[in-house]
């Protein structure tokens, strides 16, 4: 029979209510976990990701795996948009080997000259954009509102083809007539 979380869940909770816009891989949640520890071995490892996946479920948290080599777990808020937006740059094979000062700075509006603005996400995070529906609909589905929920879900499909069809414009006329 369990007694409750332990010190290392405990901890990563605070961590995560601490700061509902932030992400935090493994290797953030170690010191965090096990303050103090020159070294977090496989088995220090091994039992944050177990805790940090029971918070995770609890508190509307996910655990997002690495697209590059080694498959590194990103914890992000799937109830804030900033968050979200982090945790899904963090594990993306492109955007994932630059630092977090970078990732933060594209959420910024885009500047004028900017030789970065290609990979802004400033329109995703906006109302209306993919990853604010992508939250909006987590939102709903937490709040039990699946009409809601739909309705999002069916922005979100339409926003995807939108932007298929402003990429690949000729496909999209071929497949009308």
């Amino acid at each position: 029979m369990s007694r409750g979380p332990g010190k290392v869940e405990r901890a990563i909770e605070a961590a995560f209510l601490a700061s509902p816009e932030a992400t935090f891989s493994v290797a953030d949640l170690g010191p965090i976990a096990y303050p103090g520890l020159n070294r977090v071995e496989k088995r220090h490892r091994v039992a944050i990701l177990r805790a940090a996946d029971r918070v995770a479920a609890r508190l509307w948290w996910k655990g997002l795996k690495s697209e590059r080599p080694g498959g590194a777990i990103v914890y992000c808020n799937l109830l804030n948009v900033r968050s979200y937006t982090l945790g899904r740059m963090r594990v993306d094979l492109v955007d994932g080997t630059e630092p977090l000062w970078r990732l933060e700075s594209l959420l910024e509006p885009p500047q004028f000259g900017d030789p970065w603005k290609h990979r802004n996400q400033w329109d995703r995070i906006q109302p209306g954009g993919s990853y604010w529906l992508h939250v909006e609909m987590a939102k709903a589905q937490k709040a039990g509102d699946f009409a809601e929920y739909e309705r999002l879900r069916a922005a979100l499909r339409e926003s995807v083809n939108r932007r298929i069809a402003a990429m690949y414009p000729d496909a999209y006329e071929l497949s009308d007539g």
